[in-house]
């Protein structure tokens, strides 16, 4: 049994569909129950639970669900529900800074910890879905950053604390192509820009993002642990010589 956060679009809805075509188990939460049940009747094996992450009775429920119907037993959980917001620092309030941790970082130490048991019993894997931002850093968006970055230290940390019982293993998307970039997309100077400094010369799509966090749960990534993969068509690997 798997569990899949932030699941009902973006990234967090394609990996729940990969997880589906490679036979397996879901069960899989978010917010916009319309969304999470469309896509809970459109696939088989899978169950849809409505939560908010910030709540912590919200997230047990959740892993509760999954436990019953995995036997005591999980294969995987991938953190992957966050937000972003685009705030210069100094008018940053204290309300903004804790709602992005509390989805984006406090979430992950929720779910991690209710998970653990089922995770070692099934000797499973952890993906936490961190973001380039978390390893660079981005103008306008401390405050995400800074919850990004943490789940790379949480990711090592617990790599190191239950090596041999449940791998921990973080991705960091680029420029996705989600709802969340619609602003950018729509607008062509603004795509063109970004995608200039992207050396494959464009967004990705969830999906690939998705098979990235498939292998790192599977066997094949057996002895994967405490690592990062970066997903970002090489945008963060240095700076592009203009044409």
């Amino acid at each position: 049994m798997y569990i899949v956060t932030g699941g009902t679009q973006g990234i967090g809805a394609a990996t729940v569909e990969k997880l589906v075509s490679l036979g397996h188990p879901v069960v899989f939460t978010g917010r916009d129950e319309a969304a999470g049940t469309r896509l809970a009747t459109s696939l088989s094996n899978c169950t849809f639970v409505a939560g908010d992450v910030r709540n912590e009775d919200e997230c047990r429920n959740v892993v509760q669900t999954a436990l019953q119907l995995g036997n005591g037993k999980l294969a995987g959980l991938v953190n992957n529900a966050g937000m972003s917001g685009r705030k210069v620092f100094t008018e940053t309030s204290q309300e903004e800074w804790d709602k992005l941790f509390a989805v984006n970082t406090r979430s992950v130490f929720f779910y991690t910890k209710h998970a653990l048991p089922g995770l070692i019993a099934g000797r499973g894997a952890v993906v936490n879905v961190s973001s380039i931002a978390g390893k660079t850093g981005e103008q306008g968006l401390a405050a995400y950053c800074a919850s990004k970055a943490a789940l790379l230290g949480l990711t090592q940390a617990l790599a190191l604390e239950y090596g041999g019982q449940v791998r921990f293993n973080a991705v960091c998307p680029g420029q996705i192509a989600t709802r969340m970039m619609d602003k950018i997309i729509n607008d062509e100077a603004r795509l063109a820009a970004l995608t200039a400094r992207i050396p494959e010369g464009r967004l990705a799509s969830a999906s690939e993002v998705a098979d990235a966090i498939c292998w790192l749960l599977s066997p094949g990534a057996s002895y994967i642990n405490g690592t990062t993969i970066t997903v970002d068509g090489g945008e963060t690997a240095g700076l592009l010589t203009p044409k």
